[in-house]
């Protein structure tokens, strides 16, 4: 049975202003939120100063005071406290399933918790002050709460503060700096509850030994108080029981009015009732699926492919335009969480999670993943094939494990990762803890050690090599994406790709046509910060580029040079040499004779 088309377009129309209302509050709720977690933090780190003595606490006090006591500050205070939680309220209501991560529900319990403390410590603090000129000065709360109300209070910090945490984490985890803050958030976000508490407690005691005539409370006071807490909770939970008993009534309407048919590709086909979004009905039927920002339209993982209906859906919202768009999105891509089907369906997730033993448990993308400068060092073997055929098998084995073994010790020793090992060669990444700079000096550090080790197994296997052993390094700084691929097979695995390591790759092939060991892009030099003797300069010409990429070639390990070898290397610095995609150019002298020095160690394999 279907609608008429009249109605099927009301109720598409009405999706499509929810779909609006969705965006906007979202808006609305992240900034009241960030309103009152700046003034919670404010709070807080005033308790912390308790520490010092009562006395602080009192002097910042009055300048904190100063500002939220203020028509603007108040405003947006009491503003931010009525429409934060209306919003979020109307966020759940706006849920289709409650099947979701432990975090999320953790966050809207940790929120409907709250106001069963915040509201007696408002009324007695700020309502009481208001109209019974109580004193609400830190020496005056703090006898009120020490000790019989000391351990409320401390779970009401405790609440708010995790509660606002939560939501912080939520909306800059998707950012790509967030990697670079992750740790100091995680140690703010313990220090100053924790300082915030010690303060309290300090203070309190404090407060408890001075001698302060009794503080006495009228009648009317007290009633005052009672009512204006029973008002106040009464309100929040009434209004909370409003929204339980509309999705109620919802729930019963969509089950006995018609079903749409939604056909998940590679996920078999369900019919349920219009109104959850994508995202939702993932969750509801155990689909693996990726959604790092909780369904908050921050990220694009939870984005799918719409192959059949698409032109029912209603238009993107404001938040998911501009994300679509951040990504390049083709037609018919869409977030998952931001669309509602009144219609038949068809789609096709674009980042699977998988799920652990059959578990209809969502497991989400790596938080780690990301974009960021990074330094590539790409590493081969010389005239492998060749050595292959002279060597038996055994003793090949052998020597690569030793070759390995020393190559691990010279990337781990500057705090690389090694990401891939292929045949005769390995990728390494630098610069995944620490600055660019740190990240480029390391890795043209361990780019020396490398070739230094070569050379020591040289002289170690000399006398049973019929050849000896030849290595090129290509290294390059830039932009690369890094994060964790995981399967049921090969178990979980660190990569790092983009354009960076093909650049890397593309100069460590490059090494073959000129008389160097280890070339090294001017990106990765000016990164460093730093000038190293015996370059030759270098014009690579990398694929998919118009224009060759400046190069440093080193015919031995590089080191850094002293500034003398360094005003007079670049006073005779020679032009540099253009090297094809396919010929070579003409070597460096200096690399040449070099090379001769060596025996030919570096020359072309």
């Amino acid at each position: 049975m279907s609608l008429p088309p009249t109605t099927t377009a009301r109720r598409t129309g009405m999706s499509a202003g929810m779909d609006q209302v969705s965006s906007w509050s979202r808006d609305i709720r992240l900034v009241s939120g960030l309103i009152l977690l700046t003034f919670a933090t404010t709070h807080f780190l005033n308790h912390a100063l308790g520490i010092f003595g009562l006395e602080t606490m009192e002097a910042v006090q009055n300048w904190r005071y100063g500002f939220w006591h203020s028509r603007v500050g108040a405003t947006l205070l009491y503003g931010a406290l009525i429409i934060h939680p209306v919003f979020a309220l109307l966020r759940v209501v706006q849920r289709r399933t409650f099947k979701m991560p432990l975090r999320e529900m953790l966050q809207i319990a940790l929120g409907l918790a709250i106001p069963l403390l915040l509201v007696d410590h408002i009324i007695s603090t700020r309502v009481m002050a208001h109209y019974f000129n109580v004193d609400e000065t830190y020496r005056a709360v703090l006898r009120r709460l020490w000790p019989g109300r000391a351990l409320l209070q401390s779970l009401l910090l405790l609440l708010v503060w995790t509660h606002g945490m939560i939501g912080l984490h939520f909306m800059l985890r998707s950012r790509d700096a967030y990697r670079y803050w992750r740790d100091p958030f995680l140690l703010v976000s313990i220090l100053i509850p924790l300082l915030a508490l010690i303060g309290f407690m300090v203070a309190a005691r404090e407060a408890e030994q001075m001698a302060l005539p009794p503080e006495l409370v009228s009648e009317a006071q007290r009633l005052m108080f009672d009512r204006d807490v029973i008002w106040a909770k009464g309100a929040f939970y009434g209004l909370v029981g409003a929204f339980v008993l509309f999705v109620g009534i919802r729930e019963i309407r969509v089950r006995t009015t018609r079903q749409i048919t939604v056909r998940f590709v590679g996920h078999g086909t369900r019919r349920l009732a219009p109104g959850p979004t994508v995202l939702e009905m993932f969750r509801r039927f155990g689909i693996p699926h990726a959604a790092l920002c909780g369904g908050r339209a921050r990220c694009a993982t939870c984005r799918v492919l719409v192959m059949d209906g698409n032109d029912k859906l209603p238009a993107p919202g404001m938040n998911e335009a501009k994300l679509l768009r951040r990504i390049s999105a083709p037609d018919g891509v869409r977030l998952a969480c931001q669309i509602r089907p009144r219609e038949d369906l068809q789609v096709q997730i674009l980042l699977a999670s998988r799920l652990n033993a059959g578990a209809a448990r969502v497991l989400e993308p790596d938080d780690a993943a990301g974009k960021r400068g990074l330094t590539v060092v790409v590493a081969d073997l010389r005239a492998f094939s060749a050595l292959s055929e002279r060597q038996l098998p055994r003793e090949l084995i052998g020597l690569l494990n030793r070759f390995f073994d020393e190559m691990s010790q010279a990337i781990t020793a500057h705090e690389g990762r090694i990401d891939a090992f292929y045949g005769d060669g390995f990728m390494a990444v630098f610069g995944l803890d620490g600055s660019p700079t740190r990240g480029a000096q390391a890795a043209i550090s361990a780019a020396a050690d490398i070739v230094r080790a070569v050379d020591a197994l040289n002289r170690e296997y000399g006398a049973a090599l019929p050849l000896p052993l030849r290595i090129g390094i290509g290294v390059h700084t830039g932009d690369a994406i890094t994060g964790a691929v995981e399967n049921d097979n090969l178990g979980r695995r660190e990569i790092t790709v983009g354009e960076t390591v093909m650049v890397a790759s593309q100069l460590e092939a490059a090494t073959r046509r000129v008389l160097a060991d280890v070339v090294v892009s001017e990106d990765t030099i000016r990164a460093s910060g730093r000038s190293y003797a015996g370059t030759t300069a270098l014009k690579i010409a990398i694929r998919g580029r118009e224009r060759p990429l400046t190069a440093y070639g080193f015919a031995s390990a590089p080191e850094i040079a002293r500034r003398k070898r360094e005003d007079a290397s670049m006073s005779a610095m020679p032009a540099p040499v253009t090297v094809g995609e396919a010929e070579a150019g003409p070597p460096a002298e200096a690399a040449k004779g070099k090379a001769e020095e060596r025996g030919g160690a570096n020359g072309p394999a």
